[in-house]
């Protein structure tokens, strides 16, 4: 019976090429992009569960409170609280830290700019990252050692034994190689080439940092909690420790118990990757995942619509089967059996040409993403088993209502009539294209709002120009007048159109925070500080809203001091949203003063001018209140603005000019333009794959309004040949089938906008600066729908249209 069924299929997709090739490609096309999307969410969902014992492993982040100022969120957490964690709470039975600091590493006469995980001694006991030379308890034995991974030791040392070969960082600390880790997979938070333990005399933070900055964020830290322990428990356990040991009236000027300002969280180590703006690498998100998953699961449905579709439809070409098999003895229950194989064939060939396709296509999509995500077929058993389980149900899903409808054929009526049966539910078939195109449009929408958003994002006026502009890093190693003569020798340059100091890329990634009030005032505002020379606004291009720059000839606008930014008496800028935050405009603030208060001693400085608010994280966060001052000991960054055209001039200058006064100090270029665009990569990454996923939604929908527009024309071509007997134009036979095909669109549109304007509007308040849900998205969207949906159709109603009606009327 098997045999007869799997043949009796085989002979209907050779009979039937056109049915049998929309169906399969359809499904196989929905299939893989169900594959590929599948690939990728699995991908996102395995960050860090590589790493053995993790289980009870959490990350240690904190937020800070000012009171009617809000919240500052930070991955990081103040180094005191985890040792304060892990000596006094039971359930803490482990902790570590890890601080990545950019330094220059020197092996012979060659240096190199790298990035550096300064971490406990124990980091490799709490953190068990695989090492292929040394243990976790031997490798930072002795304070002045490092552990390279593979990939570092052969860039060091190629084919040598990197062990107790000797590192230099930073031109004079040598550290000797104690260990080599295996190099991590892309799926890791961890950006871990170099590690260092803290107990060096390489490690930056200082150990009053290490015992008193418990409001300080400088670290990563992790804790290991016992079997069984509750992350709420210890998080209660802690809040007395905070309240006793946090002193923040010296901080912040203010009488609260630390727990009212510090709150610490716990977050499991492999949902670091899922949680926003945790770890070190970019995070992931639940909403994308949720998003590409729902994506997946329309367009398998379309497929799904495609199939019942035609089958349906083209039930009345198999009533005289199915009659003939009833009459020679079989049961319904074997015709259901029958015609659901059938669709699971269907779907089996089509996993197979999925499968195919991935295989093709795989390295273009790892090239797109940037990570290598791969299909072996020999490790991903199970998750072949599970696409083999779609294919099935997708077959099943498909077929039980064609199957239904085939196998309720009454034989008699249909042998002694003539008549090749009914052709299932009209309504139902009117119904799937309405949700095809409703499911396409509503997608289509979509893309057209991301890409909107994301071309938004990529042009809003951020406060300052970032194109032409080269940011030179880690120039604190050299002295203020080496620094300054570095900036003359640049400047003098003809490519260069001129040259400003900060301390660090002032409008990426400057961190130095302070707390500031008014004289006699009660509320406390939380400012950004931005430490940079009076020409550095100029060469940024910025807005001056009241006031006047700071200047080199005004005494009073120069900050002297090593251990803080700022002093009394000095001069700063404000940004318009740190005027409005202390409670003034941008004219009303000029000559006030103010007090920083977290410094221990209160210090008062004057606003001498207000600016313009710098959008220094892009779209997605809210303008930070921003302080400008200038303090030359705080300087690390060279800013460069390049003159139009003269960029590979300008870079030689660089490079040149960097070696003539910092030999001995690898150097550190960016593109100010790329560190931002890096703030777009995966809102691009996912409206691209989102405008891909879209087109083949679409595509599926149209492949099988087409078949479905095929068999309307063929069973249509009597009633055809009989209007333009009576008269009927070409054009009007063509308008007649488009109509017909049109009206679904339409209510399609219908169900479709309202559904993508709730979604749509909520994905949109992610961002806090973005556009508005305007409806010529929607309106654009369905126009393109109905366009699609003529095009496809408009080559069968043409045809038809002009057939000779002799001929038509011979058709039966």
């Amino acid at each position: 019976m098997f045999r007869n069924y799997l043949l009796t299929a085989l002979r209907n997709f050779a009979r039937h090429k056109l049915y049998s090739f929309i169906n399969i490609a359809g499904l196989a096309v929905g299939l893989a992009c169900v594959i590929f999307i599948t690939l990728f969410i699995r991908d996102e969902l395995s960050y860090d569960k590589w790493i053995p014992d993790t289980e009870n492993l959490y990350l240690v982040h904190g937020i800070l409170h000012f009171p009617g100022q809000g919240n500052f969120i930070s991955g990081d957490a103040p180094f005191p609280v985890t040792v304060a964690m892990a000596a006094q709470i039971p359930e803490v039975t482990a902790q570590t830290h890890l601080m990545s600091e950019r330094r220059t590493i020197g092996i012979g006469n060659r240096q190199f700019s790298e990035l550096v995980d300064v971490v406990d001694s124990n980091f490799f006991r709490v953190l068990r990252l695989p090492l292929v030379e040394g243990t976790p308890a031997s490798v930072f034995a002795q304070p002045e050692s490092a552990v390279l991974s593979q990939a570092q030791a052969r860039k060091y040392f190629g084919s040598q034994d990197p062990v107790d070969k000797t590192i230099m960082v930073d031109g004079v600390h040598p550290l000797t190689v104690t260990g080599v880790m295996r190099d991590l997979p892309h799926n890791t938070q961890l950006v871990a080439d170099i590690a260092i333990p803290n107990t060096s005399r390489a490690d930056d933070l200082s150990s009053s940092q290490k015992t008193d900055g418990w409001l300080s964020f400088d670290s990563g830290a992790f804790v290991r909690l016992a079997p069984g322990a509750s992350p709420a428990t210890v998080i209660r356990k802690l809040a007395p420790i905070l309240d006793k040991d946090i002193n923040v009236k010296k901080h912040l000027n203010v009488e609260l118990p630390g727990g009212k300002v510090l709150d610490i969280a716990l977050t499991r180590f492999t949902d670091v990757h899922m949680t926003a703006d945790l770890g070190m690498t970019p995070s992931g998100s639940w909403t994308v995942v949720y998003g590409f998953g729902a994506i997946a699961l329309l367009i398998l449905l379309i497929a799904c619509f495609n199939f019942t579709n035609l089958a349906t439809a083209r039930a009345m070409i198999r009533a005289r089967e199915v009659s003939l098999r009833k009459v020679m003895g079989a049961r319904r229950l074997q015709l259901i059996a029958q015609f659901l194989g059938e669709s699971v064939l269907t779907a089996i060939l089509a996993l197979a040409l999925a499968l195919a396709l991935v295989e093709i296509l795989l390295p273009a999509y790892d090239a797109f993403l940037g990570r290598p995500i791969t299909l072996d077929y020999r490790t991903s058993g199970p998750l072949l088993a599970q696409l083999a389980g779609v294919a099935v149900v997708t077959g099943l899903i498909a077929g039980i209502y064609p199957a239904l409808v085939l196998s309720g054929f009454r034989p008699a009526a249909t042998l002694r009539s003539g008549v090749k049966g009914a052709s299932g539910s009209g309504l139902l078939r009117t119904g799937l294209v309405v949700l095809q195109f409703a499911i396409s449009i509503g997608l289509g929408v979509a893309a057209l709002v991301v890409f909107a958003q994301v071309r938004y994002a990529q042009h809003v006026d951020l406060g300052f120009a970032r194109d032409g502009m080269v940011i030179v890093s880690d120039t604190d190693k050299m002295t203020p007048a080496t620094r300054h003569s570095f900036t003359h020798a640049l400047a003098a340059n003809a490519a260069i159109e001129g040259v400003g100091q900060s301390s660090g890329a002032p409008f990426v990634d400057t961190v130095n925070m302070g707390t500031f009030n008014v004289p006699g005032g009660a509320e406390h505002a939380y400012i950004r500080l931005v430490d940079a020379s009076p020409d550095l606004p100029k060469l940024y291009n910025m807005r001056l809203v009241s006031g006047r720059w700071l200047s080199l000839g005004r005494g009073n606008d120069i900050n002297t001091g090593k251990d803080d930014p700022l002093q009394d008496g000095r001069n700063v800028l404000l940004s318009e949203s740190a005027a409005q935050r202390l409670g003034w405009t941008a004219q009303t603030a000029l000559g006030k003063s103010i007090v920083q208060t977290d410094t221990g001693k209160p210090l008062s400085v004057t606003v001498v001018g207000v600016m313009a608010d710098v959008l220094m994280d892009g779209v997605r966060s809210h303008v930070q209140p921003t302080m400008l001052l200038y303090n030359p000991n705080g300087f690390d960054t060279f800013a460069v603005r390049v003159k139009a055209g003269e960029l590979p001039q300008a870079l030689a200058a660089i490079d040149s000019t960097w070696h003539r006064f910092a030999s001995n100090v690898a150097i550190r270029r960016r593109f100010l333009g790329d560190m931002f665009d890096r703030l777009l990569v995966a809102d691009r990454q996912q409206g691209a794959m989102f405008g891909l996923f879209v087109g083949i939604a679409i595509f599926i929908a149209c492949l099988g309004l087409f078949g479905l527009a095929a068999f309307t024309a063929e069973r249509r071509t009597k009633e055809i040949g009989i209007r333009k007997t009576f008269g009927a134009r070409t054009r009007d036979i063509v308008w007649l089938l488009l109509w017909q095909f049109s009206i679904p669109v339409l209510i399609a549109n219908v169900v479709a906008w309202p559904i993508a304007w709730f979604y749509l509007h909520r994905w949109l308040e992610s961002y806090a600066y973005r556009i508005t849900l305007n409806p010529l998205y929607f309106g654009l969207a369905g126009v393109t729908a109905l366009a699609i949906a003529w095009v496809t159709v408009f080559a069968h109603a043409l045809r038809v249209a002009r057939s000779n009606p002799v001929h038509a009327l011979r058709y039966e």
